[in-house]
């Protein structure tokens, strides 16, 4: 009887039914049907058993991937350890048996009972086939459909993972002299195995699974190899046996790696859609701010200019005892007046849309300074012009870190640095205060304005960091590469 490696339309319809939505199951099963008829129709010698066979199979494969679709709950197909027992039971154990019973009852009204060894070969090939094929299909598509699990799929990773199963294939033929190395040989491919696993995820084991199992099995034939003992036994029940057990061990493996790995891209999509709103939350901060500024700056201050116009008009027509009152009201009301330009300009820096980054940092550092309280050195070289978003981004990171020394850090003085590194735009505040509070047991959430700094330094494409400054206190840092067509702002 000739030998089969592999048994391909069943696990791979079984494999297929597991992907696609249930309104495409008519068309998979009506294109194997079709598949099925044609090849009873250029076989003809046993056409009709042949035909009844495989639409038995395809019956049962239909049967099976729905029972394991409505028993694996929220899980992705083949991701739970319950997805994999049933699948095990179901597709590698119960669909084979159900499948050799099945042709033993056609044959033995058509062309003759299958022999018993015959029937339990078949059904050993097919038990590996499902065990090899379905996963194989699962995991392969799964990484088609989900673009950030092919982290490992370099060229060079593909390239040395080719390299490895060929040196594993060299390894396999050589003439070992002593027959008790032979079986030792099977242990070779596990490494292998593990690295893919880690390095490509489940799909690259299961694809290096289903090509070690193949080669193993082929060689066996041939009588070379950990299965062939030494001789052409043609009997491929040793690398099958194999197979059925490294291949349960690696399902098990990959669940565990699964589990890890979709837990990890389900944190990171909950960090872009948190990063989103943050930005989102941003941006109306800033359209409230300059809503509020030109309100301020608009509304308030034309009224208290206006109050003042009266006051003036008011101190002609009094007398020289209310005079003075009149006047130092005049004085109250232009010192309110100027704050509220002083909050409307820090709320919306409309010097940055007209001068740029580097002259509204120095008035910026000017006005601190101007209030006496923290003694602030600006050292700003010439950045280039960045998009009017960035540089509102950078000044406020600069405004944020100051209004933190201010607050927390009781310093006295503080550097403000912007320049460029290379490709890069370094900003570092640095400060000789108290510094940050040392690790402890139960670590400090960090606050509402540094949550702020790292996510617009986020919205930068860039990095924060928090540590030591050389002045004493803390340092805060912030990188982030500038675009191609960044130019330098001369020095005047």
């Amino acid at each position: 009887m000739r030998m089969h490696v592999l048994w391909l339309p069943g696990p791979l319809l079984l494999g297929w039914l597991l992907c696609v939505p249930h309104s495409v199951w008519r068309t998979c099963v009506l294109s194997a049907c079709a598949g099925t008829l044609l090849g009873a129709l250029l076989i003809p010698d046993t056409a009709v058993a042949r035909l009844l066979a495989s639409l038995g199979e395809i019956a049962l494969v239909l049967g099976v991937a729905a029972l394991l679709l409505r028993w694996r709950g929220e899980r992705a197909v083949l991701e739970g350890y319950r997805e994999i027992i049933l699948f095990m039971l179901l597709g590698c154990v119960g669909l084979p048996a159900c499948s050799a019973v099945w042709q033993l009852l056609v044959r033995g009204s058509g062309a003759g009972p299958l022999p018993h060894a015959d029937l339990l070969a078949a059904a050993l090939c097919s038990s590996v086939s499902y065990l090899l094929i379905v996963p194989a299909v699962v995991s392969v598509e799964r990484l088609v459909r989900s673009p950030e699990r092919r982290h490992g799929w370099h060229w060079r990773s593909i390239a040395l993972a080719l390299t490895l199963l060929g040196a594993l294939g060299l390894f396999w033929q050589m003439d070992w002299q002593h027959p008790a190395l032979t079986p030792l040989l099977a242990l070779a491919p596990i490494p292998l195995l593990v690295w893919a696993l880690i390095m490509f995820g489940v799909s690259g084991a299961s694809l290096g699974m289903l090509v070690v199992a193949v080669l193993g099995m082929q060689l066996g034939l041939e009588g070379l190899g950990p299965f062939g003992a030494g001789q052409p036994s043609h009997d491929l029940v040793p690398a099958q046996a194999w197979t059925l057990g490294t291949g349960f061990a690696l399902l098990f493996l990959g669940a565990l790696s699964e589990q890890k790995l979709s837990s990890h891209l389900q944190l990171q999509q909950a960090y872009r859609r948190l990063g989103e709103v943050t930005g989102r939350m941003l941006v109306v901060q800033e359209e409230e701010r300059t809503r509020i500024a030109r309100d301020l700056h608009d509304d308030v201050n034309q009224s208290l200019a206006a109050i003042s116009i009266r006051l003036s008009a008011l101190r002609n027509q009094v007398g020289e005892e209310a005079r003075g009152n009149v006047v130092e009201l005049q004085e109250q009301l232009l010192s309110v007046s100027n704050d509220i330009r002083s909050i409307s300009h820090e709320l919306h820096p409309s010097i940055l849309r007209f001068t740029g980054l580097a002259s509204a940092l120095d008035a910026f550092c000017i006005k601190r300074n101007a209030r006496g309280a923290l003694h602030l050195r600006c050292r700003i070289e010439h950045p280039p012009r960045l998009r009017d978003d960035q540089e509102l981004s950078v000044f406020r990171i600069v405004q944020e870190a100051l209004n933190n020394v201010d607050r927390h850090a009781q310093a006295s003085v503080a550097e403000v640095l912007v320049t460029v590194r290379g490709a890069h735009l370094l900003l570092r505040v640095d400060d000789d205060g108290r510094g940050m509070p040392a690790p402890g047991r139960h670590p400090v959430a960090p606050g509402l304005g540094m949550i702020s700094m790292e996510e617009r330094a986020r919205l930068l494409g860039g990095t924060l960091a928090v540590g030591r400054s050389p002045l004493g206190g803390t340092r805060i840092e912030v990188r982030f590469a500038l675009e191609p067509d960044a130019e330098l702002v001369a020095d005047p």
